[in-house]
């Protein structure tokens, strides 16, 4: 008697993109794609906004022409050197948190883990301020930021017990880390010399006014390293997703897969950090954000990465135009659309159906 074998193969899979023999792979069904092409698109049209929009208005065809290298000497001073440094600083911070968050939620398994609930910014931003107070150079600011965001997690590992303890413990230890170093920030900029302590004031507020070409040129220069590394740990996600005997069968290490993780979104933080200083909730809210616009079961790493560039886009227009003439930092904007959200995920965490409230 034959037998008949119905096969239970999918009739059609998402495509699968492949770059660099299988080292980067990313697979893209069509409402990823369509999700991800909206969200550019959205970016494209904010950034344009805010090239335009400020306390000298100018138009479309006005910033076209400055941008081709033309224009009056008033609105290339405007355009190229204070909104277009700020525009493109907003974007690659937005893109480096969003995609860090989307590494330690997957990483903890909690959309509570992000880098600014741990407080890796926090340490971030400690070891910028020591570096700056000492009159370091740019390498050693962006060297002093790595290293700070380096120790900090460092310590919550060791206090935690490592990345095998308690899940919650590790973000509960973070929380702790954080407010320390926050505190210890606090305290170096009221006992800075007046100048610096503006600065540095102004940067931990988390303010992109003072982004300037050179500080860019290093952001940009470590996210093209970061940026790749972080889209490139998808299938090392999705593996640690299965389980650790799973992944090791798979080819990914639990523990090497853990920390290469780790470490990518330690770069990236202190990056975004350097460039613009702590600036919360954008690697909290943005995974979450783009896992439920993707309809994904994982946070998907690209979509996170550009919902972090249109949130942190759109905040900083609307901190530069709500207020005009003045202007707000984009960290206190991010704060108040962050802060209403984190409330409503506790509750939904931690309030089930039936319960008594």
């Amino acid at each position: 008697m034959n037998r008949v074998v119905i096969s239970r193969q999918p009739v059609f899979a998402p495509p699968a993109l492949r770059l660099f023999a299988e080292r980067l792979s990313m697979r893209i069904d069509a409402r990823t794609s369509a999700v991800c092409l909206g969200l550019g698109l959205l970016g494209l049209v904010l950034a344009l906004a805010a090239l335009r929009l400020g306390t000298m208005p100018v138009s479309f065809a006005q910033v076209l022409h400055t941008l081709s290298g033309e224009g009056q000497p008033a609105e290339r001073l405007v355009l190229l050197e204070w909104r277009l440094p700020r525009v493109l600083g907003a974007a690659l911070a937005g893109a480096g948190l969003g995609l860090a968050g989307a590494l330690f939620q997957t990483l903890l398994r909690n959309p509570l883990g992000s880098p600014d609930i741990l407080g890796f910014d926090a340490g971030a931003f400690l070891g910028l301020a020591l570096a700056m107070l000492a009159g370091g150079s740019t390498v050693a600011l962006t060297s002093a930021t790595l290293s700070g965001g380096l120790v900090a997690g460092t310590l919550i590992l060791l206090l935690s017990g490592g990345l095998h303890a308690d899940r919650l413990r590790l973000i509960l230890t973070g929380i702790a880390i954080g407010a320390l170093f926050s505190a210890l920030s606090e305290w170096l900029v009221f006992t800075a010399p007046l100048d610096t302590a503006l600065t540095l004031a102004n940067w931990k507020q988390g303010s992109l006014a003072g982004i300037d070409w050179v500080r860019l040129g290093t952001a940009t220069t470590l996210f093209s390293l970061l940026l790749p590394l972080g889209l490139g740990c998808g299938r090392m996600m999705r593996a640690l997703e299965l389980g650790d005997d799973k992944a090791l069968s798979l080819g990914q290490p639990a523990g090497n897969a853990r920390l290469r993780l780790a470490l990518t979104g330690l770069g990236l933080t202190a990056t975004a950090t350097l460039l613009a200083g702590p600036i919360g909730f954008v690697a909290l809210i943005s995974p979450q954000v783009a896992r439920r616009m993707a309809g994904t079961a994982g946070l998907p790493l690209l979509t996170s990465m550009l919902v972090g560039v249109v949130f942190l886009l759109g905040a900083d227009l609307a901190a530069r135009t709500l207020f005009a003439p003045r202007s707000l930092p984009v960290g206190a904007v991010t704060a108040c659309l962050g802060g209403f959200y984190f409330a409503v995920l506790l509750r939904s965490r931690f309030v089930r159906p039936g319960a008594p409230r």
